[in-house]
């Protein structure tokens, strides 16, 4: 998880500015991470915000994953909430399954 943040400073160092592309992989690898990074994925998306980049669906499932494999059901809930309050996007099929699996 570590390389996928280090990605995103590489490309700030560089003079450029992360899209949700980059966020969505960086979030995905916290996600993933032997023991989930819930808490660096949401800090990416925070940042991701402050930068004025607006997450997507698969930004957002990716911090849903992450908080779900950490057992953080109440933030993979408000996640879920907020993608259609907060950011007007519609859950998909996968969105909703990870949010569920995050109560198990």
């Amino acid at each position: 998880w570590k390389d996928g943040v280090r990605v995103l400073q590489d490309i700030e160092s560089e003079g450029y500015s992360p899209n949700a592309f980059h966020y969505s992989a960086a979030i995905s690898k916290c996600a993933k991470a032997r023991e989930s990074q819930w808490r660096a994925a949401l800090t990416l998306l925070k940042r991701m915000e402050n930068q004025g980049v607006l997450p997507n669906e698969v930004v957002l499932l990716a911090a849903i994953n992450a908080c779900a494999r950490a057992g953080r059901y109440v933030k993979a809930v408000q996640l879920l909430r907020a993608m259609e309050t907060r950011y007007g996007l519609e859950a998909g099929v996968k969105t909703y399954n990870a949010a569920i699996s995050a109560c198990e």
